[in-house]
């Protein structure tokens, strides 16, 4: 007699455990540990020409390019007609698979009179048979008489029911399912599971098959940079959770669940609302983050044959600590070659590290002028500080730690994207522009507006212009409009435009709600030829 399945399993796990080393003193004392942690990956999808995907059907993907977390291969599937069919319910197929649930034939066969299905027979009357009527009628006498019918039937009348014939109609009823009227406002976001290398990591035997287990979050950003992203998913930190999710790698199974996401996203029409952000220049970001469930330690641990588990490694490798070292060289000044004079304060550093970083000083040091000669600059219209955050950037590749995050303030982060500018640190200008596009005030717009326009930020222009244009009443009134009017007059113009495309936006859309609300098509009144008739007065002769 042939084991269970879970006989099998467990015989297998109880093999494994005696034959995996244990960690045991000569006291006869044992211990073991297992660690359970998460990794961590982010994806970012941008879709460029959303105006030309929408449209494309029910159940028609916009997909990412693949990824790769913990050695497992992802892929993010953007619908944005929505995801409705009732045959994929709960599943998703991965590219190259059929979808779940829908079988290769079902196909019509044309050109005849029926189909030879082998069905039961369905209560009532066929349609289109003859001996419909006859049915109906003798379940309405008594049983004798049905039974002394049946006995006076001929053989040859009764016909196994796998041979019966129904007509076209009646099988298309038959075989059609039942669907849901689900109405497709809503864009839908799944994320799914479509490969793996060869040691993936966080796979788990369990009674569906391998699995792997993970908190799945999906971003909608805000692209005017006013932290009003859309977000759902888990969290590993909320303890009200129900926990990680559970996604199949059974790939080659069409029942497997081997996808996450939401059906109901976002609704299309806040998507496309310009006054949310999440929609620029016909174009939509995604955001996407994992983390991945991993445990290491125990016999259990990588799921490899009896006798080859692998030990957990012991090495610890330690964090980089480039970006403190090159610190501490600017700090000290050791071995400098190169001196900067500014606001009357000279700033030691090094020829080869600011020549390699920026274009601008590599021309300025390497010129036969005194500056490369006897390596003194003279650093003109640029503050001490904004100097100093500068060069620290060179070095390390990001601000001092007072200058981080939200402890950059508006005023010098203005100051920081002039300085960058005009040594060509592209990075540095991105930072201090997410940073000015997170604190455009009413006060400061024109003036963040002014420097975007002579730096080369372009999306920090945009987000001021609209920023602008939405406040344009309060903003006249600052001291900065006026700067903004002195030294870019060009800037008025543009922001009158911005103001102009706003409002005829509007106007579509409120012009589509009213379609929506009175209906999609205005029908004509009935045309009366006779009424047209008596309209036509006749011709005097």
């Amino acid at each position: 007699m042939a084991a269970q399945p879970d006989v099998v399993r467990d015989r297998q796990i109880q093999a494994q455990v005696q034959a995996a080393p244990q960690a045991q003193s000569g006291d006869g004392k044992s211990s073991s540990r297992t660690v359970t942690d998460t990794i961590i990956g982010e994806h970012e999808h941008t879709i460029v020409g959303y105006s030309l995907v929408k449209g494309i059907g029910d159940g028609e993907p916009i997909a990412s390019e693949r990824f790769s977390v913990g050695g497992h291969e992802w892929v993010l599937l953007f619908y944005p007609d929505g995801k409705k069919s009732s045959s994929t319910e709960g599943h998703l197929a991965p590219p190259g698979l059929p979808a779940p649930g829908v079988g290769n034939g079902g196909g019509n066969q044309q050109g005849g009179q029926g189909q030879v299905l082998h069905l039961p027979i369905p209560p009532g009357p066929i349609p289109g048979n003859a001996n419909g009527g006859r049915a109906q009628a003798a379940q309405q006498q008594p049983p004798q008489q049905q039974q002394q019918q049946q006995q006076q039937q001929p053989q040859q009348q009764q016909q196994p029911v796998q041979n019966l014939v129904y007509p076209p109609q009646h099988v298309q009823q038959q075989m059609q399912p039942a669907r849901r009227e689900v109405t497709n406002d809503y864009s839908a976001l799944f994320v799914a599971l479509i490969g793996e290398s060869d040691a993936p990591q966080g796979v788990v035997n369990t009674s569906d098959g391998r699995v792997v287990r993970a908190f799945h979050r999906f971003t909608l950003v805000d692209q005017t940079g006013q932290g009003r992203d859309l977000t759902k998913g888990r969290r590993r930190d909320q303890v009200n959770e129900q926990g990680a999710v559970k996604i199949s790698c059974a790939r080659q199974d069409p029942n497997a669940r081997n996808c996450h996401g939401y059906r109901k996203f976002v609704k299309r029409s806040v998507l496309e609302s310009p006054q949310n952000g999440y929609m620029a220049n016909d174009t939509i970001v995604i955001r996407y983050t994992i983390e991945l469930v991993v445990s290491s330690g125990g016999a259990l641990s990588g799921h490899k044959a009896p006798g080859n588990l692998a030990k957990p490694s012991v090495i610890q490798v330690p964090a980089s600590t480039l970006g403190h070292d090159m610190a501490q060289l600017l700090e000290s000044g050791q071995a400098a070659d190169v001196r900067f004079k500014v606001e009357e304060e000279e700033l030691p550093a090094h020829k080869f590290i600011l020549t390699a970083r920026s274009p601008v000083f590599r021309a300025l040091l390497n010129a036969p002028m005194r500056e490369g000669q006897e390596g003194d600059v003279d650093i003109q219209d640029v503050r001490k500080p904004v100097f100093q955050a500068l060069l620290y950037f060179t070095y390390t590749d990001q601000l001092p730690e007072e200058l981080e995050g939200s402890n950059l303030d508006c005023a010098m982060a203005q100051h920081l994207l002039v300085a960058a500018d005009r040594f060509q640190l592209p990075r540095l200008r991105r930072i201090c522009e997410r940073r000015l596009c997170e604190t455009v005030e009413v006060d400061t717009v024109a003036t963040t507006l002014t420097l975007a326009e002579q730096n080369h930020a372009e999306e920090l222009k945009r987000v001021c212009l609209e920023f602008a244009s939405r406040n344009l009443s309060t903003v006249m009134c600052s001291e900065g409009y006026h700067h903004m009017i002195s030294s870019c007059p060009q800037l008025q113009a543009e922001l009158l435009h911005t103001i102009a495309v706003a409002n005829n936006d509007r106007s579509q859309h409120r012009s589509e709600r009213e379609r929506g609300r009175h209906g999609a098509h205005v029908h004509p009144r009935d045309h009366n030829p006779e009424d047209e008739a008596r309209r036509v007065r006749p011709r005097r002769e």
